[in-house]
């Protein structure tokens, strides 16, 4: 039969089936009072769960196997009008087709020669057992030969393992192209190993690619079917990333990246107990059950955590681990090498045959020349070698000119490859490091679905190997990409301004941790490895997009960022933020208990409570459980001014000023060390604390209320530079005041602070003060004539009226913040200027002004300012 490029289960599962089909239909065509023993109707019904129609033949025969309907013929041939010669022909023939059927169904690890045996069932069976009509059987031949695609079509199913006495969850064999070949002494060693009484925690140990998964898959089969196997339960978790499955690198969706995915994923196979820590349930369990547990790839969890547990691991339970270096002095370590020079051949030629190579046909000589001196006799070296041959990589001229062995090996696989996958091999160029796949899709920016396709297929060419984790370039095609596909200077700028523009945000990380480690960009732990670089890099985009409320954005970047960091608890912190900026409270609530959960240290511990306390104060206005927080991150850090600071505006929230205010008052000692944002948080909390005093007096102690505004608007003053949150707090104030109209004192105040902060408070964004006019309006004509015009001004859309101004080099100033302001006028709606660089004094909101205009690379700026009309204001608005 010709070579089928087809899976070699869906394959072997369809001529199994065939065979079943024809077999049962001479069964049932031979007679209604079908000779089937007691037995197997106890089976069939066992299997049917006691549902089964006993009357009926075809109900009990459906629930019955291969190895059941030669047994039925054989216990009555004369029913069937066959005569003995004919029933130990059938017997004989299919003895040693029956375990390569239940193996297949059964989901068993294959044998070597397993497919060719079915194969040669499909060209032998109507002429060894003529007597039988293999309709069915043919059909499928005929189907393999001429349309094998449609083969993929039916369904396979894993079939329930009715006669294993074991729970288990054993994944499914990973060699079925050529079935399990050779290390019966590895295998016969790690069994002994497992069942010995003296062995808690054996390891297998070897290089990638070595067949580690592989052996622990075949053996542990075998330890299930084992009459003397001594295990209950077998749970079997993986750690790997990626798996390669008939030819084909696929990704692992949740793959487990930390212990406590781990303990997660584990407890999820056991029997679960609420209210108890994951780790806890499985060690129970294990405790109540002979288990064996198997973690599969370990070396992707830090070794040093997952100690602890093993050390908890009950006497009649074990654990058995594969991965390329062992635990320590807790394990019995076993060395898996590479195949012997036997199994070597051997693999090779299936392979070979396998992927309708000639290869095979060489000699042993020759063969072992090849998989020993230049494949290494590992089974990963030799797959690679015999698909890149199956390629098109011309092998003799490998062979014949080692030097020649990167160029004409490799070409044949990089040639083939798309561009995209090309430049993630340049990108390991430039680079000249292993990349992790967080760095690859930073540098890339393909789709999730694309990169790890892209990724995939380098690494089932070998291109790409994986360590811990990371991928690195393998060493034969760094050497071919030096030589033949060198990065263009367009892509190696890119890839050049990517690393620095990624330097540059992690310097400003730095540097924002150090002066303000409390603000929810400060991203600490953020250079102890590469994947959490990148998530801080994700986590800035999302606080980026957050700020646009660009939600879906902003999500995206945090699922970038827990994809490559999940472990990393600033993304739970940024997560927890953003959820809050965008009124999903829960969502936020959940994020910063799972934040504090996943900090390392106290002082992060301490910044997250600091955030989730400012969360309940502004967002859900629960006092008590925001002072519980603060009093937390008190504990860890007592000196910590935007602690304390954060604590006094939360008793001022709850009425207790004298705390407050002490606590106030004990900072106002260290004031001179503060930066220009603390001590204006500092003023602006006590400035709030007088300000929500004066709110206990009534409007007849007016004099008392005045005192503590005017002590308010006082402080805020003693300020250098005035941000405009402060700002806001003065907003407050003076509205405050507004509603104490009758008193002198209290409209002075007013006066005196609009006319010295009228453009800073004009520059507010909201309706801060039109509270404050609004309550003033009626009193106008007891009010100062100066003091309306400033009430007017400040309400005043100065924006509508720069619209009428038509000359191209005259407008209103409608906007002053800090260093900067704004002009507008009918053809521009803001031009930047520079305060320092304004000539002439107190230019403030509403002054029409004549300038220039010079054009820089962020856009128009107005130079050679000149002021036209001081206060402009329609007369029709006086």
């Amino acid at each position: 039969m010709q070579h089928l490029n087809l899976s070699t289960r869906v394959l072997m599962f369809s001529i199994c089936t065939s065979l079943e089909f024809d077999l049962r239909g001479f069964i049932i065509s031979s007679g209604s009072e079908i000779p089937i023993s007691e037995k197997l109707v106890q089976k069939a019904n066992n299997r049917a769960k006691g549902t089964l129609n006993i009357d009926t033949p075809n109900s009990i025969l459906v629930e019955l196997d291969l190895g059941d309907y030669v047994e039925i013929i054989l216990s009555n041939p004369y029913f069937f009008k066959i005569n003995n010669q004919k029933a130990t022909e059938l017997n004989e023939y299919f003895t040693k087709v029956i375990p390569i059927r239940n193996r297949v169904m059964h989901t068993r690890p294959l044998e070597i020669g397993d497919r060719a045996t079915l194969v040669e069932v499909l060209d032998t069976i109507t002429d060894s057992l003529p007597w039988i009509t293999w309709k069915e059987t043919k059909n499928t031949k005929d189907t393999i030969e001429t349309n094998p695609q449609k083969l993929i079509a039916r369904e396979y199913n894993r079939i329930v393992d009715f006669e294993s006495n074991t729970y288990h969850n054993l994944p499914e064999p990973e060699f079925d192209d050529t079935g399990y070949i050779g290390r019966t002494t590895d295998i016969r060693e790690i069994k002994e190993l497992i069942k010995d009484k003296k062995n808690q925690i054996i390891t297998i140990v070897g290089n990638g690619g070595i067949g580690k998964t592989a052996i622990a898959v075949k053996t542990l089969y075998d330890l299930i079917d084992d009459p003397d196997n001594p295990f209950e339960a077998i749970i079997w978790i993986s750690l790997k990333t990626k798996t390669l499955s008939q030819g084909e690198f696929t990704n692992i969706k949740g793959a487990i990246t930390d212990i406590k995915m781990l303990f997660q994923i584990g407890e999820g196979l056991t029997i679960k107990e609420e209210n108890k820590p994951s780790e806890e349930n499985i060690i129970n369990f294990m405790s109540e059950f002979k288990t064996l547990l198997v973690l599969d790839n370990l070396e992707t969890i830090n070794s040093e955590e997952i100690i602890y547990f093993m050390k908890e691991i009950p006497e009649t339970s074990k654990v058995l681990i594969t991965s390329r270096h062992g635990l320590g002095e807790l394990e019995r370590r076993y060395k898996l090498e590479g195949l012997n020079q036997r199994d070597a051949i051997t693999y090779f030629r299936e392979l070979s045959q396998y992927f309708g190579l000639n290869l095979h046909q060489r000699s042993d000589k020759d063969i072992k020349e090849l998989v020993s001196s230049h494949l290494y006799s590992s089974p990963l070296s030799i797959k690679w070698f015999i698909t890149s041959v199956y390629n098109g990589v011309n092998e003799t001229t490998i062979i014949a000119n080692k030097e020649n062995l990167i160029k004409f090996c490799m070409s044949n696989v990089v040639e083939k490859l798309g561009k995209e996958e090309k430049e993630i091999l340049q990108l390991f160029l430039i680079e000249g490091q292993r990349l992790s796949y967080g760095e690859i899709d930073y540098f890339m920016e393909h789709s999730e679905e694309d990169l790890i396709k892209y990724i995939n297929t380098l690494i089932s060419t070998s291109l790409l190997i994986t360590l811990r984790g990371e991928y690195e370039l393998n060493q034969m095609a760094r050497d071919y990409l030096s030589i033949d596909h060198k990065p263009n200077n367009d892509f190696l700028k890119k890839i050049l301004i990517k690393r620095k523009r990624l330097n540059a945000i992690l310097q400003d990380i730095r540097v924002k941790n150090e002066n303000d480690p409390f603000s929810p960009h400060a991203l600490f732990k953020n250079l102890e490895n590469k994947n959490r670089k990148l998530a801080s890099y994700y986590l800035l985009k999302a606080l980026e997009y957050s700020a646009q409320r660009n939600w879906a954005e902003a999500y995206n970047f945090i699922s970038k960022a827990s994809n490559i960091a999940p472990d990393y608890f600033e993304v739970y912190k940024i997560k927890a933020f953003i959820a809050a900026e965008n009124d999903e409270q829960f969502e936020a609530i959940t994020n910063y208990r799972t934040a504090l959960e996943s900090c390392e240290d106290k002082f992060e511990e301490a910044t997250i409570l600091y955030l989730f306390s400012v969360f309940y104060t502004i967002k859900m206005q629960d006092l008590h459980q925001a002072e519980e927080l603060i009093n937390r991150a008190e504990e860890i850090a007592p000196d910590e001014p935007i602690i304390l600071l954060e604590k006094a505006r939360v008793l001022t929230y709850l009425g207790k000023y004298n705390e407050a205010e002490v606590l106030l008052e004990k900072l106002e000692k260290n004031r001179g060390n503060f930066a220009g944002k603390l001590e204006n948080q500092f003023i602006s909390r006590f400035a709030d604390l007088y300000r929500r005093k004066s709110q206990n007096f009534q409007n007849r102690d007016s004099a008392k209320k005045v005192e503590l505004l005017e002590k308010a608007i006082t402080i805020i003053e003693t300020l250098k530079n005035i941000d405009s949150k402060t700002y806001v707090i003065m907003a407050k104030i003076l509205t405050d005041l507004s509603y104490l109209n009758f008193d002198e004192a209290a409209m002075k105040l007013i006066h005196s602070s609009l006319k010295n902060h009228f453009s800073p408070l004009k520059s507010l964004k909201g309706n801060h003060l039109n509270k404050l006019r609004a309550n003033l309006e009626n009193y106008e004509h007891q009010l100062p004539t100066e003091l309306n015009l400033l009430l007017k001004k400040l309400t005043h859309n100065y924006v509508k009226d720069a619209r009428e101004i038509t000359e191209q080099n005259v407008g209103i100033v409608v906007h002053i913040k800090d260093h900067f302001g704004f002009i507008a006028n009918y053809h521009n709606t803001g031009i930047y200027f520079n305060l320092n660089r304004v000539e002439f004094p107190d230019i403030e909101i509403g002054d029409v002004v004549s300038f220039n205009v010079v054009k820089v690379p962020k856009g128009l700026v107005a130079v050679d300012i000149q002021l036209k009309e001081k206060g402009h204001l329609k007369k029709s608005n006086i």
